[in-house]
């Protein structure tokens, strides 16, 4: 009784062992609907330093789920909205903070931050592969080629489409005097456009918000639609009812300033100043980023007006 007891005790060991791959995805699949959910509290933080020193720990945590489930779509959706929210709400604040001009100090924050979207941006385009096996290609085939695989897109892509054009769009942003880059502007606002389509709800309109600042970064003389801006930028607050802080600053920063309408810039964020962040407890974190935002800018009225 004893060797065949042996034997079936060894069977399971070595059956359990090779499976092991098989349970780590299992358990990780079980957890991370929980874990998306539990991304929110980030959300609704309301001390930016806290969320500030916890972002990466939290954001590696996921990453390392990941490498026991690559193909997760919870998992994958949530390091692409974290990375790329932690380059924009961090780093880009530190940056603006900065005087202008070439320093080893700003040089290297803008590296860091590009080397975050970067990041972003590959893990919103794996996103966006689970719905189309060549999508990725398809980004860096002609026009055509990828105006014809974002139409063969469905609505369950446009998260992904989302966070892999605005992580492109800001890299872009850091670097335009990086021909290569800024070449590659149209396929991220083609990205954007696409996720608008399939579901302009998502993440606070999130893709109508990039939009306005892409089309109102330059004025109509050199390439630039502030018309169309506006029409995004009011999506997107009248849509979230202004309760959504950060569009109303970003209205006033590019919007604004590109059209020259000081009363406009002034009187929009002493708005969002006069508005408590907790207006929108879920957004809490973007609204006292917002707020942070508001207050630098306003006083730099004289520099940009």
């Amino acid at each position: 009784m004893t060797r065949p007891r042996s034997l079936l005790v060894a069977a399971v060991a070595i059956f359990l062992g090779g499976c092991s791959d098989f349970l780590n995805k299992f358990t990780t699949d079980s957890t991370a609907p929980v874990l998306k959910i539990a991304s929110r509290s980030m959300d609704a933080e309301s001390d930016t330093t806290f969320a500030r020193e916890a972002a990466p720990g939290s954001l590696k945590t996921v990453d390392g789920f990941l490498m026991a489930s690559p193909e997760n779509p919870d998992l994958l959706e949530i390091v692409s909205q974290g990375y790329t929210q932690y380059a924009f709400g961090f780093l880009e604040d530190d940056l603006e903070m900065l005087p202008e001009g070439d320093s080893p100090q700003r040089q290297a924050l803008i590296d860091r931050a590009t080397g975050i979207y970067d990041r972003a941006h590959q893990f919103a385009l794996r996103l966006v592969k689970l719905s189309d096996e060549n999508f990725p290609k398809a980004l860096q085939a002609d026009t055509a080629t990828l105006e014809q695989a974002l139409t063969n897109l469905k609505p369950p892509s446009a998260p992904g489409l989302f966070w892999a054009g605005l992580s492109m769009g800001s890299a872009i942003n850091l670097h335009r005097d990086d021909m290569d880059r800024v070449a590659d502007l149209p396929r991220a606002i083609a990205l954007l456009e696409r996720a608008h389509q399939l579901n302009a709800d998502y993440f606070n309109h999130g893709a109508a918000m990039s939009l306005g600042v892409v089309y109102a970064s330059q004025g109509k003389a050199v390439g630039g639609n502030p018309d169309k801006a506006k029409v995004y930028f009011d999506e997107v607050i009248t849509a979230t009812k202004g309760r959504y802080l950060m569009a109303q600053v970003l209205y006033a920063r590019f919007y604004a300033t590109v059209t020259q309408d000081r009363e406009l810039f002034v009187k929009t964020l002493t708005t969002v100043l006069a508005t408590p962040p907790s207006v929108w407890p879920e957004q809490r974190l973007a609204n006292e980023l917002a707020h942070r935002r508001a207050a630098r800018y306003l006083k730099q009225v004289d520099d940009l007006f």
